[in-house]
C-alpha cells in the first residue's frame, strides 16, 4: 500500500514537471506573444495619485536617485538585479525633472523584454510592475511621443492580457490578490477594458470570501498577509464613485481588516487636522484615511 502510495505522488510530481517545462516552451514561443495582442487603448481615462504606490513600495527616500543615473546604463548596470523589473522604485522619482529619464528607461525595458520572458514575467514581478507604472502613468506619457504612449499603452495591455490567460493557473493567494489589483487598475485606467474591472472584482469577491473571515481576519491567522491583503485592497479600491461601486461586503471586510491591525485610530473629522497620524511609520495609517474619506481625489491630490 505505501509503494503504490509513492508511486502515486511521484506520478503527480513528474506530471507536474512535465507540464512546467511545455509552458516554458509554449510561452516563449512566437505564438502565444500574438495571442496576447489586442486593441490597443487610445488614452487614459482616468489617473490614478502615483502617492498609492508609496504603500506596498519598499523603497525609501535616498535609496537612489533617477537624476543622477545614465538611463542608457540602467538595465547594464541592474542586469542580475530582477527586483528593479518590477519598478517599485519609481516611488522615489521627482516627478518634476525625472520625466524624460523614466520614459527612456521605459523605452528600453519595452525593447528588451515585451515577450515573455521567464524571471521578468514571474506573475509577482510582472503585476507589481504594471501596478506601478499605472499609478505613475501621468507622469510617464507626459510630453512623450505618439509611438512611445502607444508602445507603452499596448506593453501594458500584454501583460494584464496575460495575467488574464493564467489567473485560473494561480495558486498563491499573494499573486493572486496582485494579479487582481492589476486587472481592477487595467479597468479603470483604460475606458477599452472595463471588463478588466469587471472580471477583477467579481475574483475579488470571491477572494474575500475564500480568504477571510467574518471578522476580516485572513484564515492564514497571519497578521503579515493581513497587512499585505489590506495595502493590495486599499490599491483596488482607487476609484471615482460615480464610475464603480465596491459591494457592501468587500467594503465591510476591508474595514474590519483594518481594525484588525493594531494601531491608535485618531480622531478629528477632517484630514488636515491629524498630521500626526500622517506621520505612522506603518502604511496602515494612509489605507485607515482613505477608507475612513472614502474619496482618494480628496484625501491626496
Amino acid at each position: 500500500m505505501f509503494g503504490f502510495k509513492v508511486a502515486y505522488f511521484y506520478l503527480i510530481a513528474f506530471q507536474i514537471t512535465i507540464i512546467k517545462f511545455f509552458k516554458k516552451i509554449y510561452f516563449t514561443s512566437n505564438y502565444y506573444n500574438k495571442s496576447l495582442l489586442s486593441t490597443t487603448p487610445v488614452q487614459v481615462y482616468y489617473n490614478p495619485n502615483p502617492f498609492l504606490l508609496s504603500i506596498i513600495s519598499p523603497y525609501k527616500k535616498g535609496s537612489f536617485k533617477i537624476s543622477e543615473i545614465n538611463p542608457n546604463d540602467f538595465w547594464l548596470s541592474h542586469k542580475n538585479n530582477f527586483d528593479h523589473h518590477n519598478f517599485l522604485w519609481l516611488s522615489l522619482i521627482d516627478r518634476k525633472v525625472d520625466g524624460k529619464n523614466i520614459q527612456k528607461i521605459i523605452f528600453l525595458w519595452m525593447l528588451k523584454y515585451s515577450n515573455f520572458k521567464r524571471k521578468i514575467w514571474e506573475t509577482s514581478t510582472l503585476c507589481t510592475r504594471i501596478i506601478s507604472w499605472m499609478l505613475n502613468i501621468d507622469i510617464i506619457i507626459s510630453n512623450g511621443t505618439f509611438e512611445f504612449k502607444k508602445k507603452f499603452f499596448q506593453n501594458i495591455i500584454l501583460q494584464c492580457n496575460h495575467l488574464k490567460k493564467n489567473i485560473r493557473f494561480e495558486k498563491n493567494s499573494l499573486h493572486k490578490l496582485k494579479i487582481l489589483t492589476a486587472l481592477i487598475l487595467s479597468g479603470i485606467i483604460f475606458k477599452e477594458y472595463e471588463e478588466n474591472y469587471s472580471i477583477g472584482i467579481k475574483e475579488l469577491e470571491k477572494f474575500v470570501k475564500s480568504n477571510f473571515d467574518v471578522d476580516g481576519f485572513p484564515l492564514t491567522r497571519s497578521t503579515d498577509d493581513l497587512i499585505f491583503f489590506t495595502k493590495y485592497n486599499s490599491v483596488s479600491r482607487i476609484k471615482f464613485l460615480s464610475f464603480v461601486k465596491i459591494s457592501a461586503f468587500f467594503a465591510k471586510i476591508i474595514e474590519k481588516s483594518f481594525k484588525n491591525i493594531r494601531h491608535p485610530i485618531p480622531t478629528g473629522s477632517h484630514i488636515k487636522s491629524e498630521p500626526i497620524f500622517l506621520e505612522l511609520s506603518s502604511s496602515t495609517a494612509i489605507i485607515f484615511i482613505f477608507f475612513k474619506y472614502g474619496n482618494i481625489k480628496t484625501c491626496f491630490c
